[in-house]
């Protein structure tokens, strides 16, 4: 009795593992089948378009698509479409030039240094009145008067005001080379071509307001009649001076050409680097806004170039901590892998789908003008997809959203246009061909799923032979 009930289970569960297997040998057809009839249908190639604040473009687009292998690569674009802007301000500026006789001493390549300053000063010239329009430019020569002549020194006449504010580049450039042909002063009265500069300034609103101090000495003159001395007086009214200036709204930068930073001032003993610094500051904390200590090689470099930098207001135009994140539908996230095809030529992205908001987020730091920052990745439908989106139209994001900044002003930019996609399942009829195919293939030709198909057809099989031999014992 036992033995019989125990054959009568044993013939049981094989019926049931017989039965089980034709099912999943069935789904497994079924599946194969249905995923070889899907192929990918691109339903509308929109381009998520964002314009950020003006400086910056974001596309999200479709950049390559294919049926077949049922995937879709989309590229995301950053782009800052501004460049290096100048503003076109109303910019005042006074050249205040050394016209002293050490001026004239020193040689720089074969010419005097007053020269080589007149030189350097017209090139800057030029450039400024090409980058803004709107540029005024005055000229003030210093020195001294000659006492040894009758003159009398330690005045404002120490100093002549060549040309006032002048938007004509050719009278700004002729003021400045007729520097050249002028009567040198035996000293040096800063104070003075200071004062003219600051006493021929409009009182126009909404501009920009720059002094340019060109010297080669310590001042040893003074406006209150205090001339010939390197004295703490002279000192003072000519930084007190540089610092009323500034309180009115002038930005200065100056120059102290080749220095003498050894020889040793006899009447004050230090040496004339040290009576400088008393006044102008040092590089790394000037009195002045920007002060250059530099030789007579530097001169055009830094008169054409650096101070040129320093003239000029420029729009600050880089965006900076920009966060861009790219939301995706459910139905993506489920029935689609997603994998890089390239990284961030600029900034870092999230190594994966973060599920919590089913988004990625990619970091950029700065961008600057006329930089492209680009991102790619690809969605191939999976082969277990959930059938129930068959010829439903699916969207490839929900939103981009962009955050970031320019100066120092925050930006927020959302968008929800997306390129969509849509699975399809076609059926295909059955071609009955009448010739007879007698070809023989050396080898089995695989098939997918063959392995596994073949491995359960065999337990089915033995199942069957299994449950033949129980029921001839039973009987």
């Amino acid at each position: 009795m036992v033995k019989t009930n125990f054959k009568k289970i044993i013939c049981l569960f094989a019926i049931f593992f017989l039965l089980f297997s034709m099912f999943i040998v069935s789904s497994a057809t079924d599946a194969n089948s249905i995923y070889s009839k899907t192929t990918l249908e691109l339903v509308e190639d929109n381009i998520c378009h964002i314009d950020f604040g003006g400086i910056g473009e974001f596309e999200k687009k479709i950049t390559n698509f294919d049926e077949t292998q049922k995937s879709a690569t989309l590229t995301l674009t950053f782009k800052n479409i501004k460049s290096v802007e100048e503003e076109q301000k109303n910019v005042e500026i006074f050249f205040v030039i050394d016209n002293s006789y050490s001026m004239t001493q020193s040689y720089v390549d074969g010419i005097t240094r007053k020269d080589a300053v007149i030189k350097s000063a017209n090139s800057l010239i030029e450039k400024l009145f090409t980058s803004n329009p709107n540029v005024k430019i005055g000229i003030v020569g210093f020195s001294s008067l000659d006492s040894s002549a009758g003159e009398t020194e330690g005045t404002i006449n120490d100093a002549k005001l060549q040309i006032g504010l002048s938007n004509s580049k050719d009278e700004v450039i002729d003021a400045v080379s007729n520097l050249s042909s002028l009567k040198t002063g035996p000293r040096t009265n800063i104070e003075a071509g200071l004062t003219i500069a600051e006493n021929n300034f409009s009182s126009e609103e909404d501009t920009e307001r720059y002094l340019v101090l060109l010297t080669d000495g310590v001042p040893n003159n003074a406006t209150d009649g205090t001339f010939a001395k390197y004295s703490g007086v002279v000192a003072n009214r000519t930084k007190n001076k540089l610092e009323e200036i500034q309180k009115a709204g002038v930005s200065i930068i100056g120059a102290m050409i080749n220095l003498d930073s050894e020889t040793i001032e006899p009447s004050t003993n230090k040496t004339y680097r040290e009576l400088s610094e008393e006044i102008f500051g040092t590089v790394e904390n000037p009195t002045t806004d920007v002060y250059y200590y530099i030789t007579d090689e530097n001169i055009e470099n830094t008169i054409v170039n650096d101070i040129y930098e320093d003239l000029i207001v420029r729009t600050d135009n880089t965006l900076k901590n920009i966060v861009i994140k790219d939301y995706f539908p459910q139905e993506i996230i489920d029935n689609f892998d997603f994998e890089y095809v390239a990284s961030p030529n600029i900034g870092t992205v999230s190594e994966k789908i973060d599920t919590s908001d089913n988004s990625i987020t990619w970091n950029i730091e700065l961008l600057s003008e006329g930089e492209i920052a680009t991102l790619s990745y690809k969605l191939t439908l999976k082969t277990d997809y959930n059938k129930e989106i068959i010829d439903k139209i699916l969207p490839t994001n929900t939103k981009v959203e962009i955050t970031g900044e320019n100066n120092n002003k925050k930006i927020t930019q959302t968008s929800n246009e997306s390129p969509t996609i849509r699975v399809k399942y076609e059926e295909q009829e059955e071609i009955i061909v009448n010739t007879v195919d007698n070809t023989v293939s050396p080898d089995p030709i695989p098939q997918t799923g063959e392995n596994s198909i073949a491995f359960i057809t065999v337990i089915s099989l033995l199942s069957i032979i299994l449950i033949g031999r129980m029921f001839y014992k039973y009987k």
